[in-house]
Parts: C-alpha cells; structure tokens; sequence
C-alpha cells in the first residue's frame, strides 16, 4: 500500500505489533552519542567534548557518521585522548538495516544502536555549561524514562502531523527540540523502533508534514503513550542560539543551531557562557588537526607549516584568473579565502588545500624560488601556482 495522508495511519497501526520491545543486542552503562560527520560538524563537537570535560563530565562518548565523505581518521585520533569513540552509520547499517539514512535520520538511529541502556544524545553544535550527569538522577527522568526540551513552537490542532503519524490526539504542547534528548533505552526501545519506522519514509512522506527528525521524536513517543519529561522554562534566545534549563530553571545548555563554531570568524554573542574559553579550544584545535588531511602532521610537516606562517602568495589559476592570498600556521588563509580554497595544510612536503567540506581541490608541491606548483583534482583541473 503506497503511504499518503489517507493510508498513513493505518499503516503506522500495522506498522506497530512489528516493532521490537527491546533490543536484540545487550545494552549497557550511560553514555553520551553526538551525530559529527564532517568539518562543520567535528568542529563544532570538538568544542562540546572540550566543555563537557572541562565541566567534569566522566561519561563516554561516542561521534558518529555517515561513511568515508564525513570521516577523518586524524581528527579521531585527537579526540580519542578525550575518551571519544567514533562509529560509522554505514557499517553499523550492515548489522542493523535502515532504508535511508543521511543527517535527520542518523541521530534516532544512533541513540537506538549505541552501546549503551541510558543516552545523552547532543547536537554537535551545543555547548553544556553544566556537567549533565545528574540529568539521569532527577526524579522527572526516574519516572518516565525521557527528557526532551522544548522548541518555540506548538503543533496546531489544524496540522496533519496529528493524523498521518498515526490518529494521535491532539495535544496544545511544545513541538521538541531535539538538540539534546535524555533516554533510557529499555523503557523506550519500542518508541526508538517507531522513529526508525517514520525515518525510513522521511524524506518522501514524513518530512512534509514535520521539520526534521525533532516532531519524530515527539510524535512516536505520543503515538506509543510513552511519558517525557520537559523543563518547565522555555527557551532563553540569543543571536542564533537557544539555550535550554534545567528543571530548576538553571541554563544547562547553548545550542548554537544558527550560529555554529568555524575555524574562521566566531562573532561576540552577549548573554552567551564560556564566550572566550570556547574560541580557546578552536584555536587549539587549528593547531592540532587541519580539515585537509586525514592524517596527523609530521615533525617535518609542522616546520614547514611555521616557515610558512604569514606569507603572501599570488594565487594563479593558470589560464583563469589570480589573487592575492595569505597563509596562516594555523591551517586557514588569512587572506583571499574562498569556497574552494578553505584551508591548507602541509603533509608528506606536499600543500593540500581544501574547500569548506575538508574535500581535497588541489595538491602542490615545492618548485624553485620559493613557488608552489600543482594542480586542481577536480572540476577543470587546471594548473595552479603560488608565486611569492
């Protein structure tokens, strides 16, 4: 039976005596599970991590992401001192089948298919000002097993969401922001097993009548009559972020969900906690690990990137155009930035550049009188000098 807004429900109702009551894998422990595939997003987790240990938070953590394109092996062995285990999506998919599975869709999966009972899933773009440990403690969570936190909407008793997601009652309720999720697994897998059910016809159904993964969370939990807990305290907005409290009304969480960390430029955002610590751990973390490469920097590598600290180059895309350009030791151009031309690094004596993404546009190496000679891997693949 095709799924529309007529046939939804009904097959969400056949859909349910299928689901799984609790998980075919032993699950242990509390843990915390981020979604970090990419450059955008590892920068931005790098920065949570870095804040939940500085907080004191012991518990585990584990990045996932979705196969080669958002996987860099030497960012993994940065974070790994910080007791972060990186997982792909794509080869947990092996074991446990998931018809479609990009962003949205990764982050119930992996709260479902982590190793542990109890999960703290957060955005990788969120910053806890708080150790969040004591949220499995509280005694909302002892009762029902979820916490979600409120988004600045509400689902109006006008929208299909209610019908097509299984005839669930309307509720006059926050829609869930799901930056950050409290669960615990056991009391909740068959709920889990309802969000895989939704995610597997997002983007060609469910996707239409709801934004994103956040109202799958909310309305499998209603559908299954399954309790959540929700602070009380509303939102705190600053520019492009949101912060959340806790159920004492204590700010917990920064979610800058449209003002995500770079390595570039990270505006002032007044009202915002830990403004000039985090900018700190960016900067750290330029000197650690390049976007570029995908393989930490040699003693050799490292010398010649400080060589190259300050210097001005004419870029020239032979045949093309030219511009002036700048490179910083940190991995950055500190003039003459592009789409494509994002970040630098040195490995092997070879200079990479990259785009935005941490996709590799040209490699070049070493000529006389000081030029960078090489050429683009893609597109036009034309020549490319860096010229003194």
């Amino acid at each position: 039976m095709e799924l529309t807004n007529e046939t939804a429900a009904q097959l969400v109702n056949e859909a349910i005596p299928t689901l799984h009551d609790e998980p075919e894998e032993p699950k242990e422990g509390r843990g915390i599970v981020m979604s970090a595939g990419g450059v955008k997003y590892q920068i931005n987790a790098w920065v949570c991590i870095r804040m939940l240990r500085r907080l004191g938070c012991e518990l585990p953590i584990q990045c996932w992401f979705l196969g080669d394109t958002e996987r860099n092996r030497a960012w993994e062995q940065v974070v790994a001192p910080y007791g972060v285990e990186c997982v792909d999506a794509y080869e947990v998919r092996k074991r446990h089948s998931h018809a479609r599975l990009h962003g949205w869709e990764s982050k119930p999966y992996a709260i479902q298919h982590s190793p542990f009972a109890e999960v703290l899933f957060l955005d990788a773009d969120n910053v806890p000002v708080r150790d969040p440990t004591f949220l499995f403690e509280t005694p909302e969570y002892q009762e029902t097993g979820t916490i979600f936190w409120p988004d600045f909407g509400r689902l109006g008793p006008e929208r299909l969401a209610w019908r097509v997601f299984g005839e669930i009652p309307y509720r006059d309720e926050p829609e869930v922001e799901s930056g950050q999720i409290v669960v615990d697994k056991r009391r909740c897998w068959k709920a889990l097993e309802l969000c895989h059910w939704y995610m597997q016809n997002s983007n060609n159904f469910y996707f239409f009548h709801v934004h994103g993964d956040k109202e799958v969370f909310h309305l499998a939990w209603r559908k299954l009559e399954q309790p959540y807990a929700m602070p009380q305290r509303g939102i705190d907005a600053l520019p492009g972020v949101m912060c959340q409290h806790d159920f004492e009304g204590n700010r917990i969480f920064q979610h800058r969900n449209m003002r995500k960390w770079t390595f570039y430029e990270n505006p002032q955002t007044n009202g915002f906690l830990y403004e000039n610590e985090c900018p700190e751990y960016i900067n750290e973390l330029k000197h650690l690990w390049s976007p570029a490469a995908d393989e930490p920097a040699t003693p050799d590598d490292a010398a010649a990137l400080s060589r190259l600290d300050g210097k001005m180059f004419e870029y020239h895309r032979v045949g093309y155009d030219h511009r002036t350009v700048c490179l910083r030791r940190d991995g950055i151009f500190a003039e003459g930035a592009a789409t494509c031309e994002y970040y630098w690094t040195i490995r092997d004596g070879v200079m990479i550049v990259a785009d935005e993404k941490g996709t590799r546009t040209m490699e070049l190496r070493s000529a006389k009188h000081g030029i960078w000679e090489g050429q683009w891997l893609d597109h036009e693949k034309m020549p490319v000098l860096l010229v003194p």
